[in-house]
C-alpha cells in the first residue's frame, strides 16, 4: 500500500501548485488539507479535508481521525500559516518532524531570539515592548532601531526608526496592522512588538534542510539592493553569493547554529541574516522553505525541485542529499509600488526577450486589491533568471524588471510614510 502524504495548504499561499505537482511525482496517496472547504470536499473528505490551522489541537484531532482509516506517512506544511499545525499533527501521529515548541519559536521572533541568546549566538540588541508601553520605550530605545511584529514574514510590518518621534508613529502603525490580523496569531503576538537595534550592512537569505538531524545549507542568496529602511522591500535574490568564501563560511556556520538553537530537527528551513565586517547576525529563522514562488530558483543537478526534495525527505525517501544546479540563478519579486487595484502587467513579452530570463509570472489577478509595504504582502509578479555567473543573473533581472510595468488603478492614499 502506498504511503499517504498529508499536505497542509493555506488558501493564501503561492506555493500550492509546486507542492502538489511534486507530490504527484511520488508514489503516494495525497490528502490536501486547507482551512476553507474545497467545493469538492464533501465528495472527497479524505483527499480534501478541512483543518483549522489556527487551532493546531483541533487540526491534530481531525488528522488523527483521518489516519485511523487512512494511515498517514508524512505531514508537510507549505507555508507559515500551517507549520505549527503540521508539527502538532506529526506529534499526534508519531511522524518525523521538528518539535512543536521549536516551530512555535520559529513563528515568534522574540522566542527565537531568546533561544538564540541562550545558545550564545551574537544578535542585535532587542526588547519586547507591550502595546501600552511604547511611549516609555520611545525614550529609552537606542537609535536607529527596527520595529517589527512578532509573527509576520516577508518584511511585512517592519519599519526602521531613527528617533523617538518616528518610533511612536511606527509603533502605532505596526500595532494597528497586528490588531487587524490578530485572529491568525498566538496571544503573545497580539499585544507586543519586537524592537531591535538596526544592523547595517548586507543581507542574505539561506535555504536548507535538516536531514537526519543535521542542518544542511543548499544555497546562500544575496539581496543586491540595499535594505536600509524605513521599509525593507525584498526585490532580488541571487545565488551563489558573491560575498566571498570567508563570509559565506561564516553565514553557513551562524545559520546552522541558529537552526539548532531554535530547535529545528527535521525538514526545511529559511534563515535571513545581516552582516558586515563586524559580524553576521541572524534576523529570522523559519521552519519552512522559501516563500512566494521563489523556490523555482532552487534547482538540483538531477533536475529535482526544492519541493521534490522536501517531500522525499519527509517520507523517508530522500537518501543522499542532491547537489544544486551549478549555474547561477535569481528571482525578482515585484511588490506593489502603491495602493490600488491591479489591472494588468505591461511589458511581459519584452521582459522575456532579455538574455538569461527563464520566466516571467504575473501573480496578481485582475481586480485584486494591492497595498505596498509595510502593510501589504502580495506580489504583482516574479521574474526568474539563470546564467553562468551571479553578475549575469543580476543584469538580466534588472533589465527585465525595467521593461515591466504593473497597471494599478484606484486610490493611492494610505498611511503616511
Amino acid at each position: 500500500m502506498k504511503p499517504r502524504l498529508l499536505l497542509l495548504v493555506p488558501t493564501s499561499t503561492y506555493r500550492a501548485e509546486a507542492f502538489i505537482r511534486a507530490a504527484q511525482r511520488l508514489p503516494v496517496d495525497l490528502s490536501i488539507a486547507s482551512e476553507s472547504p474545497n467545493s469538492l470536499s464533501h465528495l472527497h473528505p479524505v483527499d480534501l479535508p478541512t483543518f483549522d490551522f489556527t487551532n493546531p489541537a483541533d487540526a491534530a484531532a481531525r488528522a488523527y481521525a483521518l489516519a485511523r482509516s487512512h494511515p498517514v506517512g508524512a505531514v508537510v506544511a507549505v507555508d507559515d500559516q500551517a507549520t505549527l499545525a503540521a508539527a502538532v499533527i506529526a506529534e499526534a501521529l508519531g511522524l518525523a518532524h521538528s518539535p512543536a515548541e521549536a516551530v512555535r519559536a520559529a513563528l515568534d521572533k522574540h522566542r527565537a531570539r531568546e533561544r538564540m541568546r541562550a545558545a550564545s549566538i551574537a544578535q542585535p540588541a532587542y526588547r519586547l515592548v507591550p502595546f501600552d508601553g511604547y511611549m516609555d520605550a520611545a525614550r529609552s530605545v537606542s537609535y536607529p532601531a527596527v520595529v517589527k511584529p512578532l509573527a509576520m514574514a516577508a518584511s511585512r510590518g517592519v519599519i526602521r526608526v531613527d528617533n523617538a518621534s518616528q518610533f511612536v508613529d511606527a509603533f502605532a502603525r505596526v500595532a494597528a496592522l497586528v490588531q487587524s490580523n490578530a485572529s491568525r496569531m498566538e496571544e503573545s503576538a497580539r499585544s507586543h512588538l519586537l524592537v531591535e537595534s538596526y544592523v547595517p550592512g548586507w543581507e542574505v537569505a539561506v535555504e536548507g534542510l535538516v536531514h537526519k538531524g543535521r542542518a544542511h545549507v543548499f544555497g546562500v542568496f544575496d539581496k543586491p539592493d540595499p535594505l536600509q529602511g524605513p521599509y525593507f522591500p525584498e526585490t532580488m535574490y541571487v545565488t551563489p553569493s558573491r560575498l566571498g568564501e570567508t563570509a559565506v563560511e561564516r553565514i553557513v556556520h551562524v545559520t546552522e547554529a541558529a537552526v539548532r538553537a531554535v530547535g529545528l530537527t527535521h525538514g526545511p528551513f529559511h534563515v535571513e541574516l545581516r552582516g558586515s565586517g563586524e559580524g553576521v547576525f541572524p534576523i529570522e529563522v523559519h521552519a519552512r522553505s522559501i516563500g512566494g514562488l521563489c523556490s523555482r530558483v532552487v534547482r538540483f543537478a538531477d533536475g529535482r525541485s526544492l519541493e521534490d526534495v522536501i517531500l522525499a525527505d519527509a517520507l523517508g525517501l530522500l537518501g543522499e542529499l542532491p547537489a544544486l544546479d551549478a549555474r547561477a540563478a535569481g528571482v525578482w519579486m515585484m511588490q506593489s509600488p502603491r495602493r490600488g487595484r491591479f489591472e494588468s502587467m505591461r511589458g511581459v513579452a519584452a521582459a522575456c526577450e532579455v538574455e538569461g530570463i527563464e520566466e516571467v509570472i504575473v501573480a496578481a489577478r485582475p481586480g485584486q486589491s494591492l497595498e505596498p509595504l509595510p502593510e501589504g504582502f502580495l506580489y504583482t509578479g516574479f521574474v526568474f533568471a539563470r546564467a553562468q555567473t551571479p553578475d549575469a543573473v543580476e543584469r538580466a533581472l534588472r533589465a527585465a524588471f525595467a521593461r515591466l510595468s504593473p497597471v494599478i488603478v484606484g486610490a493611492e492614499e494610505g498611511p503616511a510614510a
